[in-house]
C-alpha cells in the first residue's frame, strides 16, 4: 500500500506522461520512484532515451495542483488507487510494452497473480448465437474459479460480465472513462454490481468522459491482466479485434468461437481461427493449458456439475440492463442472427438527455480501429497504395526488419485492413 505523499507523485507521473507512454520503461529503469523522477531537473531528463519534447515539458513542470485535486476527488468519490509500484499491481501487467503507470478502481482487489485471469470480448451488435455461449463460457469460467475481464461494453461484454455475477464469482470491468462515470448509460445496474462484487478499472483519473481513442488504448489492459482472450463474435472492424491484436503482441493466448461462414458479426472470429487461434469448442479448451499452472485456486471439474445453470439468463440480463426481454421471447421463433435488443437509457420526460459519445456504436475501420495500430502496423499501411496489390519483399523498403513487416502484416490482415493475395502480395481493403 502506497501512502497519499507517494500517490501524489504517482497521479503527477501518470499526468505528465499520459497513458500508454512506452518511455515510461526508460524512466523506471533510470529510477525508482515517481519522487526521483520530480526531483530530476530537465537537463538530467534530456538524457533519457525516447521521451518526446512534450513529455519532457510535462516532466519539468513541478506544480502539484493537478495532482492534489486528482487525490482529494478520489478520497471523496471513494475511488482506490493502485500505481506501478504497489505490490497488488498485476503481475501480467507490469510487463507489458506500455504499461499503465497508474489505476483507478472501485470494488475489490482479486489476487490478480494468484487467480486466472481470461478477457471475454465480442461485438456490440450481438446475435443470439454470441449471447448464449459468451453467456455459458462467462458462467462456467467463473464457476470454475477464473476471473473474468472485459470492458464493459454493450454486447458480448455486457452479457460476459452479467453471467459472472450470476455464477457468483469474480469479474473485471476495464473502462474508458473514469471509474465515477457511467458508459454505456443503460449499464448502471450492471456496473454497480461490479462495484459490489468485483471490480472496476480505469487509467483515467475522475472526471474524464468516454473519448473514441480511449478504448483502443484500454484493450491493452484487458490484454494484459490476463493470460488469454476470448474472442466470442466478432466482425471485421470490431473493436475485439484491436484486443486480439494486443493480446497477440503480448505473446498471450487468443481464443476465438467458430460460428457460420458469412455471418457479419462472425468474420473477425472465423479469421482468428484461421491465422492460428485456438478453437473453443467448449470451456475446457480455455481452462486445459492453465488448469497446472493454476491448480490451486482453478477447479475445472465443478462445470460438470452445473446442470443448466449455465444457460443464458434472459431474466437477469433483463434485470441488470444488458438486454430487454421479456417472457415468452424465446418461443417467438427467433433465429441466431436474432437477440433481444440491448436497453437504452430511460428517458426523462419534459428533460432533454444528454446525447452518449457517438463511440459506443459498433466500431469501423476508422478512428478507433486505426487507433490502435501500432506504428510498424500504421507504416506499412500508409504505404500501401489504393487498390493496387505489393508485394510483402517491397515492403522492406520502409525500414523495418523482415520480423517487424511480417508480424505487422499479419495483424493488418486479422483486423481485416490488408487481404492476401497469391504469390505474397497484399492489398489493401481501407
Amino acid at each position: 500500500m502506497q501512502s497519499a505523499k507517494e500517490l501524489l507523485f504517482w497521479i503527477w507521473l501518470a499526468e505528465a506522461l499520459g497513458p500508454a507512454n512506452r518511455s515510461f520503461r526508460n524512466l523506471i529503469l533510470r529510477y525508482e520512484t515517481p519522487f526521483e523522477i520530480y526531483r530530476a531537473d530537465a537537463y538530467e531528463l534530456e538524457g533519457i532515451e525516447g521521451l518526446s519534447n512534450r513529455a519532457l515539458a510535462a516532466l519539468s513542470d513541478k506544480n502539484l495542483e493537478q495532482a492534489t485535486s486528482i487525490l482529494e476527488a478520489c478520497q471523496r468519490l471513494g475511488i482506490g488507487l493502485l500505481p506501478l509500484g504497489d505490490e497488488r499491481y498485476p503481475k501480467n501487467l507490469r510487463h507489458i510494452k506500455a504499461p499503465p503507470i497508474l489505476l483507478y478502481y472501485k470494488g475489490r482487489l482479486p489476487d490478480f497473480d494468484r487467480r486466472l485471469c481470461i478477457g471475454m470480448v465480442g461485438t456490440r451488435k450481438m446475435s443470439a448465437y454470441g449471447l448464449r455461449h459468451a453467456y455459458k463460457i462467462a458462467y462456467e469460467l467463473t464457476a470454475a474459479g477464473a476471473v473474468t475481464v472485459s470492458g464493459m461494453a454493450a454486447g458480448i461484454d455486457g452479457v460476459s460480465a452479467g453471467a459472472s455475477l450470476a455464477a457468483g464469482g469474480m469479474t473485471v470491468a476495464v473502462l474508458g472513462c473514469s471509474v465515477d462515470l457511467l458508459y454505456p448509460q443503460h449499464h448502471a445496474k450492471l456496473k454497480s454490481k461490479i462495484e459490489q462484487n468485483g471490480l472496476v478499472l480505469s487509467e483515467y483519473p475522475p472526471g474524464t468522459k468516454p473519448n473514441a481513442y480511449h478504448f483502443p488504448t484500454r484493450n491493452r489492459i484487458i490484454s494484459g491482466i490476463t493470460e488469454g482472450t476470448v474472442v466470442i463474435e466478432a466482425g471485421l472492424g470490431s473493436g475485439s479485434l484491436i484486443t486480439a491484436k494486443d493480446a497477440i503482441e503480448e505473446g498471450r493466448d487468443v481464443f476465438a468461437l467458430p460460428s457460420n461462414l458469412g455471418s457479419r458479426t462472425s468474420a473477425g472470429t472465423n479469421g482468428l481461427l484461421h491465422d492460428g487461434a485456438y478453437l473453443v469448442l467448449s470451456t475446457d479448451d480455455i481452462l486445459d493449458p492453465y488448469k497446472y499452472v493454476f491448480a490451486e485456486t482453478l477447479h475445472p471439474e465443478k462445470i460438470a456439475t452445473l446442470g443448466d445453470k449455465s444457460e443464458a439468463d434472459l431474466a437477469f440480463l433483463d434485470e441488470i440492463g444488458v438486454i430487454s426481454w421479456q417472457p415468452g421471447d424465446a418461443a417467438k421463433g427467433k433465429t441466431d442472427e436474432q437477440v433481444p435488443p440491448q436497453k437504452t437509457a430511460p428517458k426523462k420526460a419534459g428533460k432533454p438527455t444528454e446525447k452518449e459519445p457517438e463511440v459506443e456504436s459498433a466500431p469501423t475501420v476508422d478512428e478507433a480501429l486505426l487507433a490502435g495500430l501500432s506504428v510498424e502496423e500504421r507504416k506499412i499501411l500508409d504505404a500501401m497504395p489504393d487498390g493496387k496489390a505489393l508485394p510483402l519483399d517491397a515492403l522492406l523498403d520502409l525500414g523495418l526488419s523482415y520480423g517487424e513487416v511480417l508480424s505487422a502484416v499479419t495483424t493488418l490482415e486479422i483486423l481485416g485492413l490488408l487481404t492476401k493475395l497469391p504469390g505474397s502480395q497484399y492489398r489493401k481493403t481501407v
